[in-house]
């Protein structure tokens, strides 16, 4: 495997972990929390 090729998988997979990074804070904040448990929020400490 060439370097060309190594870095563009390097890409690659930079780019899928950063969309399923968004696609999770994006499930995360349609609160899909069953009725009895309170949905996390961050801001309050």
């Amino acid at each position: 495997m060439n370097r060309k090729r190594l870095g563009l998988l390097a890409v690659a997979f930079v780019l899928v972990i950063g969309l399923m990074e968004v696609l999770a804070l994006k499930v995360g904040s349609l609160e899909f929390s069953l009725p009895d448990k309170k949905p996390a929020v961050a801001d309050k400490t």
